[in-house]
């Protein structure tokens, strides 16, 4: 899947209807009335205390809970359309992780793309380097040459 796949699938969930919040989930409770057991079912959602009232950080690491709405029964309207929205949030989820692995692999190749190019442009400067220092000793050789010759001329002209 690419990722305009994922975000239209994405949008295409959020139009089906609502979506459950992060850190919910439905929660059954049973009663038991004229001897017959009654079980509903209710929206808790989870969340973390910071601090305790003196501001200390809390030591506690449980989970507290609180109910947002009531469910009823699981032939109710309100279950299952619950069920519906918990179930796109968590298909939303799988999609947003899927879209971020799939940016970060797309940003790592875009490093390594820009990379690539560096290596010829740094091949090139060094055999240009090369081929000038070749130039430049070929050069200073000919000096050389020149200067025994002309040291050459010279003592050959003293001994006539």
């Amino acid at each position: 899947m690419n990722e305009l796949a994922i975000k239209a699938r994405i949008a295409q969930l959020q139009s089906q209807g609502k979506v459950a919040e992060p850190h919910t989930w439905i929660s059954a409770t049973s009663m038991t009335k004229n001897g017959k057991k009654y079980t509903y079912y209710r929206l808790l959602k989870g969340f973390r205390v910071k601090s305790q009232k003196n501001g200390e950080q809390s030591q506690n690491k449980k989970l507290k809970t609180k109910m947002v709405q009531y469910l009823g029964s699981p032939n109710s309207e309100a279950y299952k359309e619950m069920v519906k929205a918990i179930a796109r949030r968590n298909e939303i989820q799988r999609l947003l992780k899927k879209l971020e692995t799939l940016e970060k692999q797309v940003n790592a190749d875009k490093s390594k793309r820009k990379r690539k190019p560096r290596q010829p442009v740094l091949t090139t400067l060094v055999m240009e380097l090369m081929a000038k220092v070749e130039n430049l000793q070929d050069e200073i050789n000919s000096v050389k040459l020149d200067l025994r010759q002309k040291k050459a001329g010279k003592y050959i002209r003293k001994l006539s």
